[in-house]
């Protein structure tokens, strides 16, 4: 019923969404694990960075229809109206998977080079140079779109010689600031 509901708001606004639109990959149902101030309309002031007074983290989210292949879980935090912060631009955290056809993507704590063991740094943000946190919560600016992009993927080899192939994909709006 929720894809039903986002893709009619999405053609209310004059756009449009469909597996096409993700390369013809399957697509993820990705919802905020509730309770949580997160609403998808405003970036919760508690969420904001530090300077303006939060503690942000990335949204608690019960991601489903996972592939059984799935062995990483990468989520991507977006700046939706920055072109050079439009794909993982705030950073982006892979989380273990170990094939379930659901999981729970449970907050990381932004502007710390710390993670927490079930996660790991995936690429940095780079919002603040001077800062390539794994997370950098939104901040300063205001009026700007936020998005998360999930993408259930397999990945296998060595270290050095990694193979990564998306599996499939799916959005959320996490709201404007």
């Amino acid at each position: 019923m929720k894809k039903f509901l986002v893709l009619f708001v999405l053609a209310l606004a004059g756009c449009s969404i469909s597996s096409d639109d993700f390369g013809g990959l399957s697509e993820l149902d990705i919802d905020f694990i509730q309770p949580t101030k997160w609403n998808g309309v405003e970036i919760p002031a508690s969420q904001l960075c530090r300077q303006e007074g939060g503690h942000g983290a990335t949204p608690p989210l019960y991601v489903t229809d996972i592939p059984s292949e799935t062995n990483l879980i990468i989520l991507e935090i977006n700046n939706d109206d920055i072109p050079d912060l439009a794909t993982a631009g705030l950073g982006s955290i892979g989380f273990y998977h170990k094939g379930d056809s659901s999981a729970g993507l449970l907050p990381v704590e932004g502007e710390t080079f710390s993670m927490p063991s079930f996660a790991f740094e995936e690429k940095a943000s780079r919002v603040y140079s001077a800062h390539p946190y794994p997370y950098m919560p939104p901040c300063k600016a205001k009026g700007y779109h936020y998005s998360a992009t999930v993408l259930a993927v397999k990945r296998t080899g060595s270290f050095d010689k990694q193979k990564t192939e998306i599996l499939a994909i799916g959005r959320i709006d996490l709201g404007r600031h």
